[in-house]
């Protein structure tokens, strides 16, 4: 494969967010200028209203503002707000300059939306007041494939505990006109599903999920509610479940089903818009539920995660789980993350140039054959209050086989392209700064999918990628911190891809005794580390944060993620080093994983994680929320004192938080009260 480098030329402006330029300025094939991209922007001063008004001005009927967002909403010009799109591509085009004239600080891309799944005509309905008794919490989620039918969400055999469903990947009800993406199902709707679908007393629950929009094998297409098992209804089995026969009522619960295409774009690239749109509508749905005249607490759990992003708190999810919390200042919101699964990924590094380093550090980068999806690297700068920030240091990229790259400087304007024999780009380096409150430079390297079931699709070299750093303007005590962002296939899912990681020759994976080491050595000089591989989507200042542990052999698991996040001036407080405790997830290094809900009525599966260590929390939070005066984390803290898990004593803070706290789960108990 011949392979050249050559400079791009970005313009006159320089883009905000280097993925959202390479995607927008690539040539997709099939993808019209017309086409419909969901999105998420970030405005500053700037109401949602404003912005409309200006891009009609330009570019008439080529923005879409959801229907979740009512006249109150689109009239607040609030300091900084993100918000959920969907428009063309000659718009988002725009806004992605700097310094352009909607007020648009940051876009993000998610996926381009066929015209026939969304409605312009969409309406935001009445959303009266919802009375309920004393002791209610509302229970939030946002997974893909929520089996709603299973058992442990009914209140009775035709009755569900599910008060709202917003299923995303799905084409609009027009007829009802509440939902501008998918479809919005309500109790009293799901109720006469499982009503008019129960035979025999049992419920046909294949035509249930046809009939509600989750499933559609007639079309092709996919949905994880098909398989014996699916992440988000085991996930709200823990967190959310219970017998029907006990017919528990304190713990209505709201939802939101993610779209299988955002899903299985590990990456976390594609997710922002449709989670933004999520919280948006839970938070709505929420603000209703009052006893008394007063909102009644909510807990809402996300078991997501991600490898990249600054780590330091000011990232778009952190922010964007912030702005939910703080959505309804009456409202108790707590909320439950993962810590992450990557503590043996070997997807993070960490570069620094004291007097005794050597004059530049290379990275091995391997990237695998038959990989179908795109790798990237990130490679963050210090934190900077200068305006342009100094230019730390310089990276050239070395291909497989291939000659290495010009310079890329920690400077505006800075791209390199890799090209193959045909003059296709296969490869990009790009440096950008990322606006305050993060305020620090990027340099991106994205790299195009190794593989492809299109015989004409361009393709970038498999093996050994060498990235090499050189100090500049970066002093001894300051470090620049390197992520590989998430590039594996979930189970079930087809998109082909294959993880790439550190291959630095220093780095021991195993210890003595042949076990993998799940710390870093003492005075390790290996640039690949462990600590740092803390989910990129969980250093905000509100969440509890959850790592796992294995229950027999009473040891973290292997896979949960470590701390510490990056601390810059802007990172929010109170400041974390890590999660804030951790809880079951495995019974034994044999038998992994725990019991939940799987995707039928009657069927219990096994899924591990730090996913699924989460909602054990949030499921004790629910009973506690009401009660407790202080905030989330600190409750936590209290109530792993209470119910301690005990851990080996030099297991790191930055590993387990406060330690292991034992809960335990019975479908059959009611909520406290």
């Amino acid at each position: 494969m011949v392979l050249k480098w050559t400079a791009s030329d970005t313009g006159d402006h320089i883009p905000i967010d280097a993925l959202t330029y390479k995607r927008l300025a690539s040539d997709y094939a099939s993808v019209l200028d017309m086409a419909w991209w969901s999105a998420m922007i970030e405005l500053e001063h700037t109401s949602i209203a404003d912005l409309e008004t200006r891009i009609e001005r330009h570019f008439p009927n080529d923005l879409i503002i959801p229907a979740a967002y009512d006249e109150a909403d689109r009239s607040d010009p609030k300091d900084r707000q993100f918000v959920a799109i969907f428009a063309r591509r000659s718009v988002l085009a725009e806004m992605n300059h700097t310094g352009n004239e909607f007020g648009v600080k940051n876009v993000h891309l998610g996926m381009v939306t066929s015209h026939d799944w969304l409605n312009r005509e969409a309406r935001n309905g009445d959303m009266p007041d919802i009375e309920v008794p004393p002791g209610t919490v509302v229970m939030a989620m946002i997974d893909d494939g929520l089996a709603i039918a299973h058992e442990l969400f009914r209140a009775s055999r035709d009755t569900t505990r599910v008060e709202f469903c917003a299923v995303l990947p799905t084409p609009p009800d027009t007829a009802r006109g509440d939902a501008t993406q998918g479809r919005i199902l309500r109790k009293a709707e799901i109720d006469t599903y499982l009503k008019n679908l129960t035979f025999s007393d049992l419920l046909d629950e294949e035509q249930f999920y046809s009939q509600t929009g989750q499933t559609d094998l007639a079309a092709g297409t996919f949905s994880p509610v098909s398989l014996r098992r699916s992440h988000g209804t085991h996930i709200m089995g823990i967190a959310a479940g219970f017998a029907p026969e006990i017919a528990e009522a304190a713990r209505p619960i709201i939802c939101t089903v993610l779209p299988p295409r955002v899903v299985e774009d590990t990456s976390g690239i594609s997710l922002l818009p449709a989670l933004s749109l999520s919280l948006q509508l839970l938070s709505k749905q929420a603000s209703r539920y009052k006893c008394a005249g007063q909102p009644v607490p909510l807990v809402l759990n996300f078991s997501f995660g991600n490898f990249s992003g600054p780590h330091d708190g000011t990232s778009e999810v952190a922010r964007l789980l912030e702005q939910f919390i703080a959505d309804n200042p009456a409202q108790k919101r707590w909320m439950t993350l993962p810590a992450g699964n990557g503590n043996l990924a070997r997807s993070h590094g960490v570069l620094q140039f004291p007097e005794s380093c050597p004059e530049e550090i290379t990275l091995d980068l391997r990237v695998l054959p038959d990989d179908n999806t795109a790798s990237h690297v990130e490679l963050w700068m210090p934190y900077s209050e200068h305006s342009p920030p100094p230019d730390y240091v310089s990276v050239t990229v070395t291909p497989p086989f291939g000659p290495e790259s010009a310079t890329v400087d920690a400077r505006e304007g800075q791209i390199q392209a890799l090209h193959d024999g045909e003059g296709r780009v296969v490869a990009t380096v790009l440096y950008t700064f990322e606006p305050p409150p993060t305020a620090r430079g990027l340099i991106t390297l994205a790299i195009d999918p190794t593989a492809s079931l299109k015989a004409d699709a361009p393709l970038a070299p498999s093996g050994r990628w060498k990235i090499t750093t050189r100090p500049k303007a970066i002093s001894a005590d300051q470090q620049v911190e390197v992520w590989i962002r998430r590039d594996e296939t979930l189970p079930g899912y087809r998109p082909g891809g294959r993880q790439s990681f550190f291959d630095n020759g220093c780095y021991q994976r195993f210890g003595p005794l042949g076990r993998p080491l799940t710390v870093d050595p003492p005075d390790d000089p290996c640039p690949v580390r462990r600590a740092g591989t803390y989910s990129g989507f969980a250093g905000g200042a509100s969440p509890m944060v959850i790592a796992a542990y294995t229950d027999k052999s009473h040891q973290l698991s292997e896979y949960s993620a470590a701390g510490p996040l990056t601390h810059t001036p802007m990172t929010p407080m109170p400041y974390r080093n890590g999660p804030d405790a951790s809880a079951k997830a495995d019974e034994s290094r044999v038998l992994w994983g725990v019991l939940s809900a799987g995707s039928r009525s009657g069927s219990y599966v096994r899924l591990d994680g730090t996913s699924v260590a989460c909602p054990r929390v949030a499921r004790q939070a629910s009973d506690e929320i009401a009660h407790w005066p202080l905030t989330a984390r600190e409750w936590l803290s209290h109530a792993v004192s209470e119910h301690p898990f005990k851990l080996p004593p030099d297991t790191a803070e930055s590993r387990t938080g406060a330690g292991g706290i034992v809960i335990p789960l019975d479908w059959q108990k009611n909520a406290a009260k």
